[in-house]
């Protein structure tokens, strides 16, 4: 009678460490979307200007953009010294058909995103005309080469 007693007991005790150690398969993999989304949430942290700064059309802009910083939250973003239309002061953006390397921001413009845990590349193409009195247009493409403040 004894060797029942603990060879039940021995097996609920097996079947518990098995059932403890097993892994929760409800949890969900996070998608490249959501990864890609944390990583350029940054933490909360801003982006700031890397050395190369702004390229448009092929040349070097970053003088334009003097103490530009770009906060990007939950599909929203924030930007200062963005010179408006490039980088507006704030809006909104989702992802293109789900994919990590597109997002599309809330005034249309379509932006191919290249990221890595410090270092974010943005290119995309501005249309229109600066607020604020500047008459020259601000029209082309972009290349924002950004890094973690």
């Amino acid at each position: 009678m004894k060797i029942i007693k603990y060879s039940i007991l021995a097996l609920v005790f097996i079947w518990f460490v098995t059932l403890v150690g097993c892994k929760d398969y409800d949890e969900a993999t996070p998608s490249q979307t959501e990864i890609q989304l944390n990583t350029l949430m940054n933490g909360g942290t801003n982006w700031v200007l890397a050395s190369n700064g702004v390229i448009k059309d092929g040349f070097n802009v970053t003088s334009q953009f003097t103490g530009f910083k770009l906060n990007i939250g939950n599909k929203t973003y924030s930007s200062e010294n963005g010179l408006n239309p490039v980088w507006p002061t704030s809006g909104t953006w989702d992802f293109q058909n789900n994919d990590p390397g597109l997002i599309l921001r809330d005034d249309g413009v379509l932006i191919t995103v290249n990221v890595s845990s410090s270092n974010l590349t943005l290119t995309f193409n501005a249309n229109g005309v600066s607020t604020g009195g500047r008459n020259s247009s601000v029209s082309g493409e972009y290349q924002f080469h950004l890094i973690s403040e």
